[in-house]
């Protein structure tokens, strides 16, 4: 895989976070009380956006011609494996969050008292789903926070 297409695997997933951040913003603003799992996945996603950004700050490296870097170049290839490569999974994990969180909620409705009710009547039907999602992108968080350290090590 060449550096451009790794590069663009890694913004295509920071641009998801970037998404369900916002998202998350404009629940918060629209409920009077953050439920604690709409603070757990901006916490997670944001956590999820600064490894992400590491990872893209290295993989600008991989244009260098080096033995480490055609190493470099393997292990990132590894992690956007459109089969199995944890960006991949991490970007299947984002999707399904922000389509459940935007689901059943009137996201980018028009704003009403009824409106609002139904939003937070939503999210709490979503918390179980939410977090079993949430614990999936910890899995792929950790994944690629191992391979940020081994790369460096």
């Amino acid at each position: 895989m060449d550096p451009l297409s790794i590069t663009a695997s890694i913004i295509a997933v920071l641009q998801a976070t970037s998404s369900i951040v916002s998202v998350c913003y404009e629940f918060r603003a629209a409920l009077k009380k953050s439920p604690w799992s709409l603070t757990c996945v901006m916490d997670e996603t944001r956590d999820l956006r600064n490894v992400l950004e590491n990872l893209e700050h290295l993989s600008k490296r991989l244009d260098e011609p080096s033995v480490a870097d055609a190493k470099r170049r393997r292990a990132f290839s590894l992690l956007c494996d459109p089969n199995i490569g944890p960006l991949t999974r991490c970007h299947q994990e984002l999707s399904f969050l922000e389509n459940k969180i935007v689901s059943s909620s009137g996201y980018g409705k028009a704003d009403t008292k009824r409106r609002t009710f139904m939003q937070v009547i939503g999210w709490q039907l979503k918390e179980c789903d939410v977090k079993l999602c949430l614990e999936r992108i910890q899995k792929c968080k950790d994944t690629l926070l191992l391979a940020i350290t081994t790369d460096e090590a």
